[in-house]
């Protein structure tokens, strides 16, 4: 009966020391927690999701405050309110030279500015963009 109290007595001292060693190293302290909470609620709204430290929409609302770039391509903007299946084979050509002169690491960019300026990129255009950006 002794040893099973004395292997008792271990198990607790153990347990107790392994506690008090996963609290100070891994968990944060209450302060940095509280610290930490009015960030996160800065940075997401309401409808935010929880698994990103930045919300995507509020991703784009930081882009739209931005002033629109230009890549190039303000002959672009005469399609300003055009719906993307109505562009002639022409003006397909005109998409693709700006299209395949862009960076890769322009072209999300790019896509953004067309956007913000009221322009909408025809379908095979953006086809086009993704296999670019995939590649």
């Amino acid at each position: 009966m002794i040893p099973a109290f004395y292997i008792f007595i271990a198990m607790v001292v153990i347990g107790i020391i392994l506690y008090i060693h996963d609290r100070l190293t891994n968990k944060p302290s209450e302060n940095s927690a509280q610290e930490a909470e009015p960030q996160q609620q800065e940075e997401c709204s309401d409808d935010c999701c929880t698994t990103h430290d930045v919300c995507p929409s509020e991703m784009l609302l930081k882009h739209m405050n931005q002033p629109v770039v230009y890549y190039e391509d303000e002959e672009l903007d005469s399609f300003k309110g055009r719906e993307p299946g109505s562009y002639s084979d022409d003006e397909l050509e005109q998409w693709r030279d700006v299209l395949y002169t862009l960076k890769h690491d322009d072209l999300l960019p790019w896509e953004r500015s067309i956007k913000r300026r009221g322009i909408t990129i025809p379908d095979v255009i953006k086809e086009e963009l993704m296999s670019l950006y995939n590649s």
